[in-house]
């Protein structure tokens, strides 16, 4: 019954800020001489540092347990800052296992192709080659049952810039064969921010997903900084 939703028990809820060391609930998956922890800012930021040598890849996750037919709206956010744009793989949203392989991003975009390691995720990248091969817009992708969905360019929000912290935000849920919607906001916009794209026959909502964030080397030393990550949907 509706009157029931203004409960706390009437909704599943994962929250993460980043204030406490050697976080427990989270997994954390480390490729070659990359390293992730709490840096030292304001109110916890996760600082994943990318060395350099082209081989670094990282990722933090939550536990899969979010199935989107089974609890209606799933609501994803976070808050990201990178120290440079030009040279990294960036990766935000759910995914059906909480570690891939070395850590590499569940869908990547390395040179301007697309490449899935998951088989069912969906979520932001935003992937810059050290040759400059993709502009600093982020890409709505998604993967469902192996089979990667076309990507697309959200041109509608701004682009990522440099020490500039930028909210990315989806809206999942059932209707049209799993519907996604997608958000970016400013700092100042967090809980929601602009509709940049809504997404039709974007995941599969009988799987079970968690969420990622992840960060890939492109060649050049850089380190990227999530402020939060926030989970959301009605339980069963």
């Amino acid at each position: 019954m509706s009157e029931y939703y203004g409960y706390p028990s009437a909704f599943v809820t994962f929250w993460e800020d980043f204030t406490r060391d050697n976080v427990t609930n989270l997994r954390e998956t480390v490729g070659s001489s990359a390293a992730q922890d709490i840096a030292d800012v304001h109110g916890g930021w996760w600082r994943q540092t990318l060395d350099g040598g082209d081989a670094d890849d990282l990722l933090i996750a939550g536990e899969v347990v979010w199935e989107v037919d089974e609890g209606g709206t799933l609501v994803f956010e976070t808050r990201h800052k990178s120290n440079v744009i030009t040279a990294q793989g960036l990766w935000a949203g759910m995914s059906d296992a909480n570690t891939e392989s070395n850590g590499i991003n569940p869908i990547s975009g390395e040179d301007g192709t697309d490449v899935s390691t998951a088989t069912d995720a969906f979520g932001f990248i935003n992937d810059e080659s050290a040759a400059g091969t993709q502009d600093p817009t982020w890409q709505a992708v998604g993967v469902q049952n192996g089979t990667d969905n076309t990507s697309v360019n959200l041109t509608l929000g701004a682009d990522m810039v440099a020490a500039t912290p930028q909210v990315l935000r989806l809206e999942a849920n059932v209707n049209d064969s799993g519907t996604v919607r997608y958000y970016l906001g400013t700092a100042e916009q967090m809980g929601g921010g602009l509709l940049v794209s809504t997404r039709t026959s974007w995941f599969r909502a009988s799987i079970q997903y968690c969420p990622i964030l992840g960060a890939d080397d492109r060649a050049v030393a850089t380190s990227v900084d999530w402020d939060y990550i926030f989970v959301s949907a009605p339980r069963t």
